[in-house]
């Protein structure tokens, strides 16, 4: 849902090339970089200053990456110390560190891209319009599209009002300063945090349908094997703090994707796993809360008890809302 039409002042604001600065954390992406800059570059706004923080690369990312910006006189190109294996954490610690170079320039928006998402010309300045558009709105991107290199179909993954995937997350400064950057989880779910973080804090977040982006290495193509990304993925929501039957649920929608049913239940075995194991969550006892009144909202709103759901949910505190609409 696109917010309000920007005014005048507005529109000096968007296209004041001070008005956003890009972070993205990359390792062995020698396959992906260059692409990535040349998606940026064509950009009709481009950002006062992107910082590409190589994580460490054993392949030539950070010397293709060098090649490949020069004359981009708003790329700055840095490298973290290596020896650190791969992780989730590992992205957070590089992406905040990027966060932290590009906070000098004061932009109103900072947003993080992964390098192999690609976007169309007009993204962020159509981005910047929506923010421009609806002074609470926090966290905003656009839809991610899986594209498969062995299927014809595509798969547009997100939530327009739930959820704004990691690889393309933009915050507005304020909100990214008011939540405290990314959480540190070495399974992943920084993102989905950060959403919901956002949401506790009154702002609102979402994915717009009509800014694509473009995922190269979609979910499904990684080293892991389908039961052990089932595994972790599984672990992930327990530790987040996803409720059971609302993650239950989303893993009985999702066994018609590939791999048929066996994704599904190796990630339903995961959660199960980590919830006997009781792992400690990252996150506090109100942050779980929070999340799970909001996923039960939406769980019987789906199932046509969205009255109910309201009136047994109406004490709880600041109902988070995303592109104006109650999640």
């Amino acid at each position: 849902m696109a917010g309000r039409a920007a005014g005048s002042s507005n529109s000096s604001v968007i296209m004041d090339k001070a008005a956003y600065v890009l972070v993205s954390a990359c390792r062995n992406e020698e396959n992906f970089i260059a692409g990535l800059i040349d998606t940026i570059a064509a950009q009709t706004v481009r950002p006062a200053r992107w910082v590409i923080v190589d994580d460490g690369s054993t392949d030539g990312t950070h010397e293709r990456a060098v090649r490949h910006a020069a004359g981009l006189p708003f790329v700055e190109i840095v490298r973290m110390p290596g020896g650190r294996p791969r992780s989730f954490a590992s992205q957070v610690y590089a992406a905040q560190h990027g966060a932290g170079l590009v906070a000098a320039v004061g932009a109103p928006f900072i947003g993080f891209l992964d390098a192999d998402i690609r976007l169309p010309a007009y993204y962020y300045e159509r981005l910047l319009e929506r923010f421009a558009g609806d002074e609470r709105l926090g966290l905003a991107g656009g839809i991610v599209v899986d594209q498969y290199p062995d299927r014809q179909e595509n798969i547009r993954r997100g939530s327009e009002h739930h959820h704004v995937a990691g690889g393309v997350q933009c915050f507005r400064r304020e909100c990214f300063e008011q939540i405290g950057g990314y959480v540190v989880i070495d399974g992943g779910g920084q993102d989905t945090i950060a959403d919901v973080m956002a949401m506790m804090h009154g702002w609102r977040i979402c994915s717009f349908a009509d800014l694509p982006a473009i995922h190269l290495r979609p979910e499904g193509f990684t080293r892991d094997g389908v039961w052990l990304r089932g595994m972790k993925w599984g672990r992930k929501f327990y530790l987040i703090g996803y409720d059971p039957v609302f993650y239950f649920g989303q893993c009985l929608r999702r066994a018609g994707r590939r791999p048929l049913i066996l994704g599904s239940l190796c990630q339903a075995i995961g959660y199960v796993a980590a919830a006997a194991r009781r792992e400690r969550r990252p996150v506090s006892g109100e942050f779980v809360k929070f999340l799970r009144a909001s996923q039960r909202r939406r769980l019987m709103g789906t199932l046509g008890l969205r009255g109910r759901a309201d009136s047994t949910l109406a004490a709880s505190p600041a109902k988070p809302t995303g592109c104006g609409l109650a999640v």
